[in-house]
């Protein structure tokens, strides 16, 4: 199936701020990063090398985390910090990236298979540079390709490039040994295993589920 997962990296605040501000709380696990977003570990949260805070979830749970409810949580983070929200579900070939600050959306980019690219905010400068060299890669695939040859999805990256280039992850890539610190399974602080999104946003839709399964 591939992966179908998400995750948000938060700076200029602790990770016990983080989970607080979430609504998670640390279940005393110690999990492999390498389960990260998976049934093993649908939820987990880490301090990285870099400073940044973040969370990692089984399929578009994140998104719930921080957009579910109303107000959303992320009016619980500091004016300050940033924040970058990235979605990833393999399985339906959509993609997701976008940066806070505070509360207030900055830009985010999202990607629903094919050629089909939104894109709106003050995109960082990188974005343009990705959206071109994929476009590029897919026509030229396009006119090569011989029937009943399976297509390549080179867009689905574009977001996920992007957001990589501020946060130095990606999901599908190996890091450094220590890139990760004080790795640990979280939950709900209600206790309460979340299985699908509370006020899932318009373009979810078009992934045809609103659970986490």
């Amino acid at each position: 199936m591939g992966f179908n997962m998400s995750w948000i990296f938060v700076d200029e605040i602790d990770q016990d701020a983080l989970y607080d501000a979430l609504d998670l709380v640390p279940t005393g696990g110690t999990p492999d990063q390498d389960d990260l977003g998976t049934s093993r570990v649908p939820l987990a949260g880490a301090t990285l090398k870099s400073g940044w805070c973040a969370v990692f979830a089984k399929y578009a749970l994140v998104m719930d985390a921080t957009t579910g409810t109303n107000p959303p949580r992320l009016t619980r983070l500091p004016a300050k910090s940033r924040s970058i929200m990235c979605v990833v579900l393999e399985h339906a070939m959509v993609s997701y990236s976008s940066l806070w600050q505070g509360s207030r959306l900055i830009w985010q980019i999202r990607h629903d298979g094919g050629e089909h690219l939104e894109a709106s905010g003050d995109l960082p400068p990188g974005f343009a540079g990705f959206r071109d060299i994929a476009m590029q890669k897919r026509r030229a695939y396009e006119e090569r390709r011989k029937p009943g040859q399976l297509g390549v999805d080179f867009v689905f990256d574009v977001p996920l490039e992007t957001a990589a280039t501020i946060t130095g992850y990606r999901h599908d890539r190996s890091v450094e040994n220590d890139f990760f610190r004080n790795l640990q399974t979280l939950a709900p602080t209600d206790g309460n295993v979340l299985t699908k999104l509370s006020q899932p946003p318009a373009w979810w839709q078009a992934v045809g589920s609103t659970r986490y399964e």
